[in-house]
């Protein structure tokens, strides 16, 4: 029998990579971005969906269910439990194991386990201002903002925190630091864990080029053939003007700061004592250009919506 693997991650932390180092073990199979489980799981305004039918109306027909019949949740569970191990199965193909590497399931990872209890779960950590710097060059153009990816920056790495905390015996937690530069070390823990001997040797070992599927990481794919660090600091040299470094600040004035310092994850000093006035006209320009940019997806998002006969609508679930 098949047993899934859930890689937990922010995007742009290293979850390909990880992807890829397990299916170069032998042990395990999988296909891009599964994301399935985002159709079936996050009720209760966990998740925010658009769709053509009134996604509120399906939470609250949930929520009269659950109070009908106290059994509702198990049953439902056991539904996708059985859907999803039946489609793991057949696309593993004889392997022990299936990865199902989707980065928004940090938004739904308590309902996932309760699912799946007998899953194995690997959390993958990155320092934030890294994954922010990743998702910027990679999304934008170089351009600082976010989008949507700003909910995973948020409430999905403090899910990801709540998760870790709550289920400690029940998962592996990593940094994706520790991965590049620890290698041996890393990769042993995450073998004993998922009980694959020789997991260490698949360091050394060209990767596989591609985990299938359409969804997923293609650059760090392209780039780097092998495990390797060369990338472990080159963030830090995003942080390049004003607009940026107030963003980082801001980040990090929360409470999320307290346990992001436990995994060594802080706002550096060259951000925080960074002079006022480093590189003004560049971030003045960087602002203007984010907030035009910002207005114009508004303005694109809801002539879409609309298009569709779309109206996005929150609506609270009675108590």
């Amino acid at each position: 029998m098949t047993q899934p693997i859930f890689i937990l991650s922010l995007p742009r932390s290293g979850s390909t990579l990880l992807q890829r180092l397990l299916l170069a073990s032998g042990e395990c199979a999988t296909l891009g971005e599964p994301s399935l489980l985002l159709r079936f799981l996050g009720d209760n305004h966990r998740i925010a969906r658009y769709a053509s039918y009134r996604d509120n109306n399906v939470e609250i027909s949930m929520h009269d269910m659950r109070s009908q019949w106290p059994e509702f949740d198990q049953s439902y569970n056991n539904g996708v439990r059985k859907l999803m191990s039946d489609i793991y199965q057949n696309l593993a193909e004889g392997k022990r194991y299936f990865i199902d590497k989707t980065p928004r399931y940090t938004l739904i990872a308590d309902e996932i386990i309760k699912a799946f209890p007998d899953a194995k779960f690997i959390v993958l950590w990155r320092h934030p201002l890294a994954v922010a710097a990743s998702m910027s060059s990679t999304f934008f153009k170089d351009l600082w903002r976010f989008d949507d990816f700003i909910i995973d920056l948020t409430t999905g790495l403090d899910r990801l925190h709540e998760f870790s905390n709550d289920h400690t015996p029940q998962i592996c937690s990593i940094r994706y630091e520790d991965l590049v530069s620890n290698q041996e070390d890393t990769l042993t823990k995450i073998g004993t864990y998922l009980e694959i001997e020789n997991l260490p040797e698949v360091a050394n070992q060209v990767l596989p080029k591609s985990a299938g599927g359409t969804l997923g990481d293609s650059s760090g794919t392209k780039k780097y053939s092998k495990l390797s660090s060369d990338s472990l600091d080159q963030w830090r040299a995003s942080y390049n003007n004003w607009y940026r470094n107030n963003w980082a600040i801001r980040y990090f004035d929360h409470p999320r700061a307290s346990w992001l310092k436990a995994l060594d994850y802080t706002l550096p000093d060259t951000i925080s004592t960074a002079p006022k006035r480093l590189k003004f006209i560049k971030g003045f320009k960087e602002q203007y250009a984010v907030s035009r940019k910002m207005k114009s997806r508004d303005r694109r998002g809801l002539k879409a919506l609309k298009k569709h006969h779309i109206f996005p609508h929150t609506l609270k679930l009675p108590q």
